[in-house]
């Protein structure tokens, strides 16, 4: 078997040059190979010229499903985008409602510390003065008491002073009466939607909206256009809740110093009402 190999190529091809040697030309050009069939297509893309596009051929159908497949999940992602920003917009219009009733809530909230702090302010006047008559009436029963206990003989004018001491005491507390009724402030009747609508962000709202519409004019594509109108509109609306948020975070530290200003005045109440109270009962038991 291995002699096989060993053999000489040319003497596998001597016979055929023997054969060809005898064939005339004429007869070598009658037999050249037949055309192919329209059955049997040649497997060389090169061979196939076809210009006018055969569209029943399975490459052609499968290109154009692949087309339609592709475009099928192109607008069922659109789809989704849109429906997510769309979302996305409802929810910070939600947001900006929450924080416009929030800043609405906190309005009036101020205005009630307000009102309890005037309140506070009227108390602590008339614990001044209830304390001034007090002291006037320690004045008279320590008259009184020293005229009870044995001092007739002396004239008639140790007796009068307690009396004029009292009546410079009632008119000092009239005039103070009058000058701090005066000195109260009223507070100007201005209601919380007043107040945020007058803000400078409830006014971004209507700019935002018409920049939105006439960006919205120049798109071409509706989705493209859509798309980028709700992405401005979010743009707008966080950048509005920002500033929303930064002055609900002012007012409200605000009123924090709103509050713990009431308490060192209720605090101040509550120790003066204690001391009146001590001397009423004291002045009562002589």
């Amino acid at each position: 078997m291995a002699n096989n190999y060993l053999q000489p190529v040319n003497n596998h091809f001597t016979d055929d040059f023997d054969k060809l040697a005898d064939v005339d030309d004429d007869l070598f050009l009658k037999n050249t190979r037949p055309k192919p069939s329209q059955s049997q297509r040649s497997t060389n893309p090169f061979e196939n010229d076809n210009d006018d596009g055969d569209e029943d051929s399975p490459t052609a159908s499968s290109i154009a499903a692949q087309r339609q497949a592709y475009a099928e999940k192109r607008r069922a992602i659109e789809q989704r985008t849109l429906d997510s920003t769309n979302k996305s917009l409802g929810l910070l219009y939600e947001t900006e409602e929450v924080g416009k009733a929030t800043a609405v809530e906190l309005a009036k909230q101020r205005e009630q510390l307000e009102k309890t702090s005037q309140h506070l302010d009227e108390i602590q006047s008339t614990l001044r003065f209830s304390q001034r008559h007090l002291n006037g009436l320690k004045s008279v029963f320590g008259g009184l008491k020293n005229y009870l206990s044995g001092n007739r003989d002396q004239p008639p004018t140790a007796t009068a002073s307690p009396t004029g001491s009292q009546t410079s005491s009632q008119e000092a507390n009239s005039n103070i009466a009058s000058g701090s009724s005066r000195a109260v402030p009223q507070p100007q009747a201005t209601s919380a939607a007043q107040r945020y609508d007058n803000h400078p962000v409830s006014r971004l709202r209507s700019d935002a909206s018409s920049s939105s519409a006439s960006m919205q004019q120049q798109r071409g594509n509706p989705f493209q256009a859509q798309i980028d109108s709700n992405l401005d509109d979010m743009c707008d609306n966080l950048s509005r809740l920002k500033f929303l948020a930064t002055d609900l975070g002012t007012e409200i530290e605000s009123q924090n110093e709103l509050l713990d200003n009431m308490n060192y005045k209720i605090e101040d109440v509550d120790l003066k009402m204690n001391k009146q109270n001590k001397e009423i009962k004291k002045l009562l038991t002589k």
